[in-house]
């Protein structure tokens, strides 16, 4: 860290409020939890809330989980560090749920749980739930372990105790053991409630900050903008392209691929689909994904106004010593204004909690995705309808360890390291193994069992070659292994090539196996109730 980064935190409040706040919130969140659980034992209670959340609550859930922690740290320090692509990137993240609100009322009518429900519907069998359980992993289990270290790092950054590794650490296995606990005993009831709190705590410590940020510069706008172009390492170019991605063509591919990655892999994560399905028709899940555009876009604003505050408060140097890609920008800034106001330790407060409870429910909710994915598809298949439902149940508890405990030693072992890839592969794969997969079953006619199997392996192989061979793990000063260069692919998102190797793959393998396939005369069957709603599942106590 430089100099002014040590004296940022140096000048910090140094009250306990941040620490009791802190603490007073973990104990809020696990009684929340235990108090809004699951109503019962049964699967569509724990893992759909019995299909009863409203589109407005259920609206705000959505908006929770697609707000992340990595979301709010890297939109915030990208636009601090680069200006332009920040903003681009910011408004990818909104525009993301449009690709969402085009699949949602299908979504909801053709699918039951889990993706491999979805998947199942039309290649019945086990080969479908198991190529759903594995995007589904490939999704959540990178997700799961970067946000652990990010808010691990940022929580005790701001509690000034950023020179203890073991401190991190800590604060990282505490949120980890929360959020095992809150996956495996509340289920999707429980998770609904605290992603609606978080969303609104969020929205509001970002408006107390923003409103910090537009005092501290009398409330003229351009005297803002003014001096984060003249804080910038580039005050000439800060808001056009060139700052992080440079103005060759190489660049420009680069910078496409990232905003095509985002607002394709973003949509469809599996727990969003879960989350789809909690609603009780297909309708109410097309109105969630609407009503959830206005909390997202205001998250955005936010998040760009916060950016750019950081870059006029704080500096790019500064947020760029102290991470190399941005995120301690968000936390910086938090620190100075705290030191510049009279309530200081409430801002940090205010911030500590924001970001834990960012993180937190996020993770509960993929924890949720992965456990009810391999207890539902995979370990709970025989036997009756009554037992298996128990069976289901005690195993989803299991998964739910089985997935979070490694996922929080890896997190405690990664503390201080390199670990943002990990998210870039994770809304890669989305794009190029889910997204291809949904449009072929709910659209295609012609598709097959190989071509969704291709789809899937294809596009999640795709994805890991062209991530291991990138500038992202070899090649460059900020990569995973600085020291070595083994790179060959020019990308760091590879999504503009993985995406359409999924898409390739499934239609070819589709049209290579076409005339033994049995799945064009299932398609009818499948499209009428796509499109009516008319055999899907229906919330407990409901005749249609």
């Amino acid at each position: 860290m430089t100099d002014r980064t040590d004296q940022l935190l140096a000048a910090g409040p140094t009250s306990a409020i941040p620490l009791v706040a802190f603490l007073l919130v973990v104990c809020c969140v696990v009684l929340m939890y235990l108090m809004y659980g699951a109503d019962s034992d049964g699967p569509a209670d724990v893992y759909v809330a019995g299909r009863s959340v409203r589109p407005v609550t259920n609206a705000l859930a959505l908006a929770g989980d697609h707000i992340s922690v990595i979301t709010l740290m890297t939109t915030t320090g990208l636009v601090t560090l680069s200006g332009y692509d920040g903003m681009a990137l910011a408004v990818s993240t909104a525009g993301s749920l449009g690709v969402l609100l085009l699949l949602a009322q299908p979504l909801r009518n053709v699918g039951e749980f889990t993706l491999g429900d979805t998947l199942g519907a039309r290649f019945p069998g086990s080969s479908a739930r198991i190529a759903g359980t594995v995007a589904t992993l490939c999704f959540c289990l990178p997700l799961i372990v970067v946000q652990l270290v990010v808010a691990g790092a940022a929580v005790t950054f701001l509690m000034g105790l950023s020179d203890t590794g073991a401190a991190a650490q800590v604060c990282t296995a505490l949120i980890g053991a929360v959020m095992i606990c809150a996956a495996s005993l509340s289920g999707m009831r429980g998770n609904s409630i605290l992603q609606t709190i978080k969303t609104v705590v969020l929205l509001v410590a970002m408006a107390v900050l923003a409103y910090q940020v537009l005092d501290a510069f009398g409330w003229n706008v351009n005297q803002l903008l003014h001096a984060a172009a003249r804080n910038s390492t580039d005050p000439a170019h800060y808001y056009e392209r060139s700052p992080l991605h440079g103005a060759g063509a190489t660049d420009a591919w680069s910078q496409l691929s990232m905003l095509i990655t985002m607002i394709l892999g973003a949509a469809v994560g599996p727990h969003m689909l879960m989350r789809l399905n909690a609603a009780d028709r297909g309708d109410s899940a097309r109105r969630t994904v609407t009503y959830a555009v206005g909390p997202v876009a205001v998250f955005c604003g936010l998040a760009i106004l916060l950016g750019f505050g950081a870059t006029a408060v704080v500096g790019t140097e500064t947020v760029r010593a102290a991470d190399p890609d941005g995120l301690a920008a968000l936390p910086l800034l938090a620190i100075q204004l705290a030191s510049d106001g009279t309530a200081g330790g409430l801002t940090i407060a205010l911030t500590v909690s924001m970001i834990f409870l960012t993180s937190l429910t996020v993770v509960a909710a993929l924890t949720l995705s992965s456990a009810a994915s391999l207890a539902h598809d995979v370990f709970a298949r025989g036997g009756g309808r009554d037992r298996r439902a128990t069976t289901e149940m005690r195993t989803l508890r299991w998964s739910a360890i089985a997935v979070g405990a490694p996922a929080v030693v890896l997190a405690v072992a990664l503390e201080g390291k390199e670990v943002t890839f990990l998210a870039q592969f994770a809304i890669t794969a989305a794009a190029a193994a889910i997204l291809p997969t949904l449009v072929f079953e709910l659209f295609w006619s012609g598709y097959t069992r190989a071509g969704m199997l291709w789809s899937v392996y294809g596009g999640l192989a795709s994805c890991v070659v062209l991530q291991m061979f990138g500038p992202a793990v070899s090649g460059s000063a900020t990569s995973v292994l600085p020291g070595a260069d083994f790179a060959w692919f020019p990308l760091e998102a590879t999504g503009l090539v993985s995406v359409p190797v999924g898409f390739l793959a499934g239609w070819a393998a589709s049209l290579m196996t076409a005339s033994r396939s049995k799945a064009r005369g299932r398609y009818k069957d499948l499209e009428k109730r796509a499109l009516t709603g008319a055999g899907a599942a229906d919330p407990p106590g409901r005749v249609r």
